[in-house]
């Protein structure tokens, strides 16, 4: 069963605010207008009555379907029930769920291999170097490549070194692995680098160079922003 299949199945389970639109709405309106995800853009003078019926209906929509996606599930519910049509942008996320972005022309291509066999090198030799850990999500994409508007982290993503031949290690990120106190100055001195294992790993939709991209974003990203926070809080001592 569909994502939108489940959606449509579990608005017919749950309580509408008036007359039942789940009896007539189709698996493509639902594709269509109400399979939406972050970043929302919403009304203010829609922003009350959404979030309360939002809220109302999580908790028998989990009663039907108790699993990760129930306060998803009930958004979209949420948003047919009060015929909130959703624009959908297409193209803003990259990942998990969305697959990877197309690259455009011989020289993307190259770029993309380039960019993951640099990252992947430089997190087998020298994890911890300031080259592997260090200059912000951009820094990950050599040009003519550029990086997504979203990279959407709902899975765990995954390389292994020697990146070119066998693999003798995996490196990964997932993040519930992540520490909640990531972020504090006084925690964990040491940047963040990716976590190690000696067991193969999935490799996300099956492009290995995204993987080692997708890891090298949030890696560098998580560690460019605690360096800056850390730098402006030492700066106002």
């Amino acid at each position: 069963m569909t994502q939108q299949q489940q959606q449509q199945q579990l608005g017919s389970s749950t309580e509408s605010s008036t007359s039942c639109p789940f009896v007539t709405v189709t698996s493509n309106d639902v594709n269509k207008y109400y399979s939406a995800g972050p970043p929302y853009v919403i009304h203010v003078e829609d922003v009350l009555p959404f979030s309360e019926r939002w809220t109302k209906l999580v908790p028998p929509t989990y009663d039907e379907y108790p699993l990760l996606y129930a306060e998803m599930f009930a958004y979209s519910i949420a948003a047919l029930d009060l015929d909130l049509k959703h624009n959908l942008v297409k193209g803003l996320y990259a990942g998990c769920m969305t697959g990877w972005p197309h690259t455009h022309g011989s020289e993307e291509l190259d770029a993309l291999k380039l960019s993951a066999n640099t990252y992947a090198a430089l997190i087998e030799h020298s994890p911890l170097g300031l080259e592997a850990i260090g200059g912000g999500v951009s820094s990950c994409f050599l040009p003519p490549l550029s990086p997504p508007p979203f990279l959407h982290y709902c899975s765990r993503y995954s390389f292994g070194t020697p990146f070119t031949s066998d693999h003798t290690l995996y490196h990964w990120f997932a993040k519930r692995h992540v520490d909640h106190n990531i972020l504090d100055c006084t925690e964990h001195h040491e940047p963040l680098q990716p976590y190690l294992s000696d067991t193969p790993e999935k490799i996300e939709g099956g492009n290995k160079d995204w993987n080692v991209l997708a890891t090298c974003a949030i890696v560098r990203g998580i560690n460019y922003a605690k360096s800056m926070g850390c730098e402006k809080e030492a700066s106002n001592l």
